[in-house]
Parts: C-alpha cells; sequence; structure tokens
C-alpha cells in the first residue's frame, strides 16, 4: 500500500468529482496521472468503470473519508502542502504501526517522529506510568483497512522486465533502476517493502521474491505474464486437467510455458505455483534467524579434523576432553579472536571491574591456557572452566542441529556433525571463520513476510559479515537464512541468557530499557544474549527496537521461572533429550499436567536419550534439581519445553 501526496490528491478528486455529481472522475491519457491510478487501482482503492473513467472501491472511500477528517481536524495538511516525495502511507509505515500494535501499543524513539509526521500518533494515560506515546485511532483505521484490502496482481512484459533487472534486495534504495512508477507499482501490490524509517533500504517481500522467481522460467511471449486471471486458470488445469479450459485459456498456459503438450507441469509451472500459494492463500513464514559465535565454529572445525584424523590414522574421537586439549595445545596468537569469547565469558564469571584486566591480560598471555590459568589458579578450576565453555558450546552446536552424539565402543560420548553441520563447515572453509548475527541473517529473512524490510542497522550488519552483496544474499546469506527454517531447534538458555531472559516482559520493552538494566559495561554481553535468544527462536526484536516474546519464548519463560539463575546451562539439548525420552515412554495425566514413569522403565528412556551413562545420570539430577522432574514424574515445566519446541518447529 503506497499513498504519497499524488495519490491522495488523486483520492480527494475522486471524491469530489462524485459530490459534483459526476458518476466517474476521468483520467488524461498519456499522463502521470494515468500512472497514479493505475497504482491506486492495483491497491484496490479506485475502480476502472469505463476506460480512463475511475470510482472509488468501497475502501477508497474509507480511506478518503479517513484522510478529509485528519485533515480538518489538524492532524495532517492538505496533501496540496505536502513534499513530492513524502510517503504518507507506505510499507514502512505500515510496518511501523504493525510494531507499535505487537510491543504493547509503544512505538519508541526510532519511528515516533515519522508516526507523528503522518498525524499517526497519540497519547494514552496508563497506570503508573503517566501519559505514554502510541499509534492513534487513524493509525489503527488505516492498518485495518490494509488488512482488509486485497490488492490486484497483474505483471506486464514492461514490469517483468524491471522485477529480473532489479536486485532483489536487500539492498539501499538508490540501487533500484529508474523507472519510478515500477517501484510505486511493486509497492501497490505488495511486492515490495521499505525500511523503517526512512524507507533507505527495500527488498522484495515473499510475494515479491516467488513472482521474480516464476519470471525467470516463464517466456515473454505475450504482453501480460502474470496476473489473477492466468492463476486461477492455472490452478483449474492443476486441478482437474487443462482439458477442462477453453481453447484460448489454455493456449495462454502454453504460451508462458506453464503446462507442456501432455499437460505436465513444467518449471515455470511450479514457480508460479508458490506464486499462487503467497497470493492466494498467505502461506508466509514468521520472523526466524540463525546465530553462529566464532568459538562454536572453530568447535566445530576442532570436531571436523579430529574425525578425520580418526579416519586417516585411527587418532582419538571427538568427545569433549578430546576438544578441550585440542584448543589448549593451539597458540593465542594463531587464535586471538577467540580470547574475546572467552573474555566475554569469564566477565560474566567475575564483577564488571575485571573488564580492563581481562583485555590487558589478552596482550599480556602468549597461550590460551595462561589466560585461564591467570583467572582460576586454584585446584585447577582453569581446566573445569575451559570444559565448562566447551560444554556451553557444544549445547549451542546442538540446539541449532548442528552436532550430534554417538557412543564409541567404550560407551564414551562423542560429537559429529548433522548434514546442516556439513553445510556450515563447507561454509566455514570456504568464506572463513566470522561471528555469523541473528541480526544480519534477518536482514534476508524478514523479506519472508508482507510487509516487512530490514533497518538499515541490520542491512550494514549483513554486508559486514558477507551475506548480503550487491543487493542480494551471497551464498553464505542464503546458506544461513535457508539453515533458519530448516533446523530443527532444541532449546538451550546459559546462565547469562537466562539472566537477560527473565527481564524481557512479554512485550513493552525496547533494546535501549533491556541495556539500562545492566552496569553499561555489560552492554555487548547484553547483545550478545539477545542475539541468541533470537536464534533460539524465544524473542522477536523488530524494527523499531522493541522486544517481543514469542510463544515459544514464553513457554520457555514459564518453564524456567523459578530456576535460579546461577546455573551454567539451566536448559540444555541433553537435557530435552531425556524430557522427550520420558513423555514418550511415560504416561500423560492430562488433569494433573504430568507424566508418569516407572523406575524400570528409566532404563528405556535412557536407550532413547543416546547418552553415556555418567551424562545421563548427572543430567537426570539437573533436572531433579531444577523441579522439572519429581522422582518418577514429569512436571507440568517439562510439558512446557514440549510446546516451546513443538511451537518452534511450527
Amino acid at each position: 500500500m503506497i499513498i504519497m501526496r499524488e495519490h491522495a490528491i488523486a483520492l480527494l478528486a475522486v471524491k469530489e468529482a462524485l459530490e459534483r455529481g459526476e458518476p466517474t472522475y476521468k483520467v488524461r491519457e498519456k499522463t502521470r496521472e494515468e500512472e497514479v491510478f493505475l497504482e491506486l487501482e492495483f491497491q484496490n482503492l479506485v475502480r476502472l468503470k469505463n476506460p480512463l473513467e475511475y470510482v472509488l472501491t468501497y475502501w477508497g472511500e474509507a480511506l478518503v473519508n479517513l484522510m478529509r477528517d485528519m485533515i480538518e481536524k489538524g492532524f495532517i495538511p492538505h496533501p496540496e502542502q505536502w513534499e513530492e516525495d513524502f510517503r504518507w502511507v507506505g510499507s514502512e509505515i505500515i510496518n511501523m504501526i504493525h510494531s507499535t500494535l505487537l510491543n504493547d501499543g509503544r512505538p519508541g524513539k526510532k519511528i515516533e517522529h515519522a508516526l507523528a509526521d503522518r498525524g499517526f500518533l497519540g497519547e494514552v494515560e496508563l497506570p503508573k506510568k503517566g501519559k505514554v506515546k502510541t499509534v492513534n485511532e487513524y493509525a489503527k483505521r488505516v492498518y485495518e483497512i490494509y488488512q482488509e484490502i486485497t490488492p490486484r496482481l497483474e505483471v506486464s512484459r514492461e514490469l517483468a522486465q524491471y522485477i529480473k533487472s532489479m536486485p532483489p534486495g536487500p539492498a539501499e534504495k538508490g540501487m533500484l533502476p529508474e523507472g519510478k512508477h515500477f517501484p510505486l507499482l511493486m509497492e501497490s501490490m505488495r511486492l515490495i517493502a521499505f525500511s523503517v524509517p526512512n524507507s533507505d533500504v527495500y527488498t522484495l517481500t515473499a510475494l515479491g521474491q516467488a513472482v521474480r522467481e516464476a519470471l525467470k522460467e516463464i517466456p515473454p511471449s505475450l504482453e501480460t505474464l502474470i496476473s489473477e486471471d492466468i492463476l486461477e486458470d492455472f490452478i483449474l488445469a492443476l486441478d482437474e486437467g487443462i482439458d477442462k479450459l477453453p481453447d484460448a485459456g489454455k493456449e495462454v498456459l502454453y504460451a508462458l510455458a506453464l503446462f507442456d503438450a501432455e499437460g505436465n507441469l513444467l518449471p515455470a509451472g511450479e514457480k508460479l505455483l508458490e506464486v499462487y500459494r503467497i497470493w492466494k492463500k498467505k502461506e508466509l513464514k514468521p520472523p526466524k534467524t540463525f546465530n553462529l559465535e566464532v568459538f562454536e565454529e572453530e568447535l566445530l572445525l576442532t570436531i571436523d579434523k579430529l574425525l578425520k584424523k580418526h579416519e586417516e590414522l585411527a587418532g582419538p574421537l571427538p568427545t569433549k576432553e578430546e576438544l578441550v586439549r585440542e584448543l589448549l595445545l593451539r597458540p593465542l596468537k594463531e587464535y586471538k579472536h577467540l580470547v574475546e569469547f572467552y573474555g566475554r565469558r569469564i566477565n560474566q564469571d567475575f564483577n564488571y571491574k575485571k573488564k580492563e584486566e581481562i583485555k590487558k591480560k589478552f596482550q599480556e598471555l602468549k597461550t590460551v591456557e595462561e589466560l585461564f590459568k591467570h583467572f582460576y589458579e586454584q585446584g585447577g578450576k582453569w581446566y573445569k572452566k575451559m570444559m565448562d565453555l566447551v560444554s556451553e558450546a557444544l549445547y549451542s552446536l546442538e540446539s541449532f542441529d548442528l552436532i550430534t552424539t554417538d557412543l564409541t565402543e567404550k560407551g564414551e560420548l562423542y560429537y559429529k556433525p548433522t548434514e546442516y553441520g556439513k553445510k556450515v563447515i563447507e561454509d566455514l572453509n570456504s568464506h572463513g571463520v566470522r561471528d555469523v548475527t541473528a541480526t544480519g541473517v534477518k536482514a534476508i529473512t524478514v523479506s519472508k513476510g508482507e510487509f516487512t524490510a530490514p533497518n538499515y542497522e541490520w542491512y550494514r550488519q549483513a554486508l559486514e559479515e558477507v551475506l548480503v552483496r550487491s543487493g542480494s544474499p551471497t551464498d553464505s546469506g542464503r546458506l544461513y537464512a535457508n539453515l533458519a527454517y530448516e533446523i530443527k531447534r532444541k532449546p538451550h538458555l546459559t546462565r547469562f541468557e537466562l539472566i537477560v531472559l527473565h527481564k524481557i516482559p512479554k512485550a513493552g520493552m525496547f533494546l535501549d530499557e533491556l541495556y539500562a538494566e545492566f552496569d553499561e559495561t555489560m552492554r555487548e554481553e547484553v547483545h550478545l544474549a539477545v542475539e541468541k535468544l533470537q536464534a533460539r527462536g524465544y524473542l522477536d526484536v523488530l524494527p523499531n527496537d522493541g522486544l517481543v516474546l514469542t510463544r515459544a519464548g514464553e513457554l520457555i519463560k514459564e518453564a524456567v521461572s523459578s530456576v535460579p539463575e546461577g546455573l551454567g546451562n539451566p536448559v540444555n539439548p541433553f537435557m530435552f533429550r531425556i524430557i522427550k525420552a520420558i513423555y514418550e515412554v511415560g504416561s500423560l495425566y492430562v488433569k494433573e499436567e504430568k507424566v508418569r514413569i516407572l523406575p524400570k522403565q528409566f532404563e528405556e528412556v535412557e536407550k532413547k536419550t543416546g547418552l553415556d551413562h555418567e551424562t545421563f545420570v548427572n543430567e537426570l539430577a539437573l533436572l531433579r534439581l531444577l523441579g522439572i522432574l519429581g522422582q518418577n514424574s514429569l512436571h507440568k515445566s517439562g510439558l512446557a519445553l514440549l510446546k516451546a519446541v513443538e511451537e518452534l518447529e511450527g
């Protein structure tokens, strides 16, 4: 949906013509006015009654009346006084209103001024908070109109050429090819979205991407390559056979290379089917993302290295002990970037004042082992801490479906990459080790929606991580964006992530407010925790920096509500394996919200988990300590974890 100065003036002109008793508004042929009305027609705000003669649709009438009311009451000036490029309503404005409504009615500093400039900001009185800025009833009404309207979909040969020639995004607006009318026409059909608050960045929406992929396969053989009529005929041909169509309809589908002579679906038809699913059935994907820190990547590569050594030279398998030994042998000068990861964890363990001391030691010490010995001198605690860090990273890798475990002949647990893990290893070997942030990946995956584009900061992050180049995702960008939707997540929370999660309400908080809950020296650590919480599927960071817990996040928070914050990994994939196995083996008592299990059944549970006996016993004890598991029953918090995973997989 896009309403600029010329669109607003055109809508008012149609309304005024009606009030003068004229049945239609006549448009001048071959002028910009004709293009403007075509853009309005594709938005379903005006309807063509006769050639070049328009009337308002129901929703066009509603929008004009709303606009007039806002003008009369002084919320906005008359469109004649607007700047030529002023976007009163656009995909970014819809996104702003949507984000505000999601975040308990709070717009936040990033978008307040943009909403105010459009007359969409008001104030409400809230208990204990006083007057709070929020979107007004006009904004809500515009959002309602947007949701109720079904825009037209029609791609001409000329527009198709434009779509195929443009970078799909995310990209800066300046990368769009010349032709002002085409981006506006695409936004009218919801094929393209722009970033909040200033439309600096664009991306093709889920529908826009599907249309672009279809156009790559469809030959430019007709004046119109995609339309609602073509789509309806196409689906009829799929459901009942192409022979059910009249000859003219068949010829169109054959000319567009959707079917072969025997009525079999061709590649262009397969792509057009995806267009139909999104356009008609609104099969849009929720926002998901992915995250990997350097240490986790190094650990994944180390697992792969040890496995290859084992295959070639019968060396040790990558057990946890072997992984720690391998990492401690590495000189700091080769893996200096790892020290930052260690330092963050050390900083979390101690107090804020240690941070400068840690930084100083980075410059003095020659090995990672020396670093740990310095901070954990007594009783070999430094070695235990390294084990803890490796355990935490292994949990994280399993939670993102990148590694799994197996047992040696002696019953020892060792690690190996999954098929997804092998893809990541291939990428790291090709493009190097670097942080892959949830923000950078989300700059790509946010386009899975209907009207959202990454804000400028997200886009810059994706550029820095080489996830985006030349206005489109790189091979790495596509890999991690696909992983965000393909992997089967398992629940995991570190000690510090739990602390951060406890601070975040269901909605109504912003990033800067979360940072203010901690000492300013901990800003980096909080930021990294937010990155992980996003990638784990517990938290959605909105383009206006609002924080909203997902349904999975609410369930995880419920499950750990009574868990003390001092535990290292209060939720981890091994625990989840046990919980899932108990659920499958035991008996569910719905009224009690418990799963009961007989003592003799724990042997079967252990086999199902695939864990070694020592690990199984330790994790079982931890579950009982946390109150998730009783002596012989799985409690409500355990069921909440299972429901959270169902949400993550949905």
